[in-house]
């Protein structure tokens, strides 16, 4: 390849690799004592109480968007209907999942639970590695 092409190359592959995100990855070392164990059953089921109404956001968020796009199918049919047209489009076509992106809600269930973890003598562990062309 010439140097003309090279630098170029180079110089888009490291701006794609700014954007390339972490993994992250969390490992639990739980308390060496039987009460801390015991503690930290009580942080878990916080964690999923806490959960319960995230979750209920999201499939009530996900229904009413699947709801609008099969009203969105029906007048789109009728318009083809009316106009003696064939239908290309399928209900899914008129989703918008993009409306019903997870919230932070999950997010401050687990920081909530890694600080009650902690809390009762747990040790957590968490690593950030790089996925791709990290610097």
């Amino acid at each position: 390849m010439r140097p003309s092409v090279v630098i170029p190359f180079l110089a888009l592959l490291a701006l794609a690799a700014c954007g390339t995100p972490a993994a992250t990855t969390t490992q639990y070392k739980p308390p060496g004592t039987p009460g801390g164990r015991m503690c930290i059953n009580q942080c878990r089921e916080a964690r999923e109480f806490c959960r319960q109404p995230c979750e209920f956001d999201q499939r009530r968020c996900t229904n009413a968007m699947q709801t609008q796009a099969i009203h969105d199918y029906e007048a789109y049919a009728r318009e083809q209907f009316v106009d003696h047209a064939s239908l290309e489009l399928q209900p899914r076509d008129f989703e918008r999942p993009e409306l019903c992106k997870p919230t932070s809600c999950n997010q401050d269930c687990e920081r909530t639970y890694q600080s009650c973890y902690k809390n009762c003598g747990g040790e957590v562990i968490t690593t950030t590695s790089c996925k791709f062309l990290c610097f």
